[in-house]
This record gives C-alpha cells, sequence and structure tokens, in this order.
C-alpha cells in the first residue's frame, strides 16, 4: 500500500469507529484487511506492556514465549477479518508472567496492538473460562476479533499443567497511524 492510499484510508478511518457491534464501519475500512502483522500489544488496565512474537506447534500445542505474547503464527494477523489469537503465560518458575493479571480484566477495558504502521484499538467484549481440552475459542470467525488466553484453574504439578483456559475477547473499536 502507498503512503498516499494509506493517510487516505486512514483520514477517512478518522472519522467514525471501527466494528463494533451496531456500529457502522466507515466505507473505507470496510474491505481494508492489511494492518499488518502484531509487533507488540499494551493492555493498559493490568499493566501489559511486550513484545508480540508468532509462535508455532510443538507436540501438538502451541508454544508459549518464555516472556513474550506469542502470537498463532496460522490465525489472522491484528484487524484483519477473523480471529488474531495470542497467548501468555500466566505463572512459571523460570520464565515470565505477562498474562499474570489477565483475569482482571473487564468488558469494555482497551488492548492495543501495534503493527509496524499501525495502533488498532480494540474493547474487551467477552471473558471466559473453558476446560484445558476446549479449543472452541481457536476457531476462525468472520468478523474482526482478537482472542487472548492463558492457563487458569487448578495446577495440577504431576501433569504441570493447570485444569482450564481464561479466554479474553476483544471486537476492534479504532485505529490510528504510528509516527
Amino acid at each position: 500500500m502507498s503512503l498516499a492510499t494509506r493517510r487516505a484510508f486512514l483520514r477517512a478511518a478518522t472519522f467514525a469507529t471501527l466494528a463494533v457491534s451496531g456500529l457502522a464501519v466507515p466505507a473505507a475500512a470496510q474491505s481494508y484487511d492489511g494492518f499488518g502483522p502484531a509487533n507488540w500489544m499494551r493492555i493498559p488496565a493490568i499493566g501489559v506492556d511486550s513484545a508480540v512474537s508468532d509462535v508455532g506447534i510443538t507436540d501438538g500445542f502451541y508454544d508459549v514465549p518464555w516472556f513474550d505474547i506469542g502470537h498463532h503464527f496460522d490465525s489472522h494477523d491484528p484487524g484483519e477479518f477473523g480471529n488474531s489469537i495470542y497467548n501468555g503465560h500466566v505463572i512459571t518458575i523460570n520464565a515470565g508472567d505477562v498474562f499474570r493479571h489477565l483475569d482482571q480484566l473487564q468488558t469494555g477495558d482497551a488492548i492495543y496492538i501495534y503493527t509496524p504502521a499501525f495502533r488498532l484499538d480494540w474493547a474487551v467484549s467477552d471473558i471466559f473460562s473453558v476446560a484445558q481440552d476446549d479449543t472452541s475459542f481457536l476457531a476462525d470467525v468472520a468478523e474482526r476479533r482478537i482472542t487472548l488466553y492463558t492457563c487458569t484453574g487448578q495446577f495440577n504439578p504431576i501433569e504441570r499443567s493447570y485444569a482450564e483456559r481464561l479466554v479474553v475477547i476483544g471486537q476492534m473499536v479504532g485505529l490510528s497511524i504510528r509516527t
């Protein structure tokens, strides 16, 4: 995308709010689907300010970065139509705890995802827990969505695993160009 095209798009997008249920999406943004890969995430309500890196699958499970936020390599980039999925540790002995306070988020809290050219603004729309073997929240969707998740529930020291996953869903509410 050329710089002139990007600026024209951003000018149009600044006069309206993006994709929240029931709100009109500006014409310039309705079909736009190329904000780029996530490289940083901030969640002010819980003090998250972290790099984002793509993660793959090892032994049938998505990897989780030691200290950063992981973006599922096979999920959508943020702002694309579809599910953009992120994971992070809650509490570990030898690694970080970037999502330690994810359970403190509330509906409406802000999540900011930075790509090389944009800041995409999201609002928490849903928070719930599922059994550790329930992967339904990883399914693709038609709308622009982010999904954050981490471990929660009872810890089993023998299996070295938590019984549940805490899931946070976000809906896109705005964007701005990075300068």
